[in-house]
């Protein structure tokens, strides 16, 4: 298993808030991938798209992503072909809030993973409410590990067995829901920490989180995206 990342270079066209910053990348995504039938036909698509991206990064203590300065943003996917897609068509659209100055692909193998961590919200819906800390914590491992499988075997065709969680223990680091803007709602979402099992599968779907995301939103807004440690 490998995923590819593309590190890009941005340069601010306007002042972002910090809450809007995940949807203004995503619809800049979203328009790139309308210039390409293919990438269109995906975006259109129902299921799942097998791409996270990130925030702007350094971060800003009031907030406020500053127009005139350049900033980096991550774009990861499983899929070579949609990644390498991606990265052409995403400096072809008209800014509108940031133009792209740079972008730089990388591969990255699987490896050990002891711990995930996520640098934007992750968020999940029961019952059309979202889950917020004091939920039940089973429920929101279990649809972990559930999207987790289910985009393994969308996407590499094998069937997963497993009544074990690839999870050994999970935090939620943040007090309140976090929210960010997303067509109009706020998405209320939550950083965590999770620990990961040693075994094989658990480790596969570990770096299935690293390639994809976690839980809802992933594409669209960048939503779940982690790191591992």
């Amino acid at each position: 298993m490998q995923y590819y990342e593309l590190n890009c270079t941005a340069y601010l066209l306007k002042d972002i808030y910090f809450d809007e910053a995940n949807e203004r990348i995503g619809s800049h995504i979203n328009n790139g991938m309308a210039l390409d039938n293919e990438l269109l036909r995906t975006h259109q698509a129902k299921g799942y798209k097998f791409y996270v991206h990130d925030l702007f990064y350094p971060r800003e203590s009031d907030k406020i992503y500053k127009k005139g300065r350049v900033y980096m943003f991550k774009i990861r996917s499983i899929d070579n072909e949609l990644i390498s897609k991606i990265r052409k068509v995403i400096t072809q659209v008209e800014p509108r809030d940031f133009q792209i100055l740079a972008i730089e692909l990388k591969t990255y193998r699987q490896s050990f993973i002891n711990q995930l961590y996520t640098v934007t919200p992750a968020v999940l819906t029961v019952d059309n409410r979202f889950w917020i800390k004091g939920n039940s914590m089973e429920l929101l491992t279990r649809r972990i590990q559930d999207n987790l499988i289910k985009k393994y075997q969308d996407y590499y065709g094998e069937t997963i067995e497993t009544e074990e969680s690839f999870i050994q223990g999970i935090q939620i680091k943040n007090h309140k829901p976090i929210g960010l803007k997303y067509k109009g709602i706020r998405l209320m979402g939550n950083k965590m920490s999770i620990l990961v099992k040693e075994d094989k599968l658990s480790q596969k779907l570990a770096f299935m989180a690293l390639g994809t995301g976690i839980l809802e939103k992933n594409s669209s807004n960048g939503m779940g995206f982690c790191i591992g440690k």
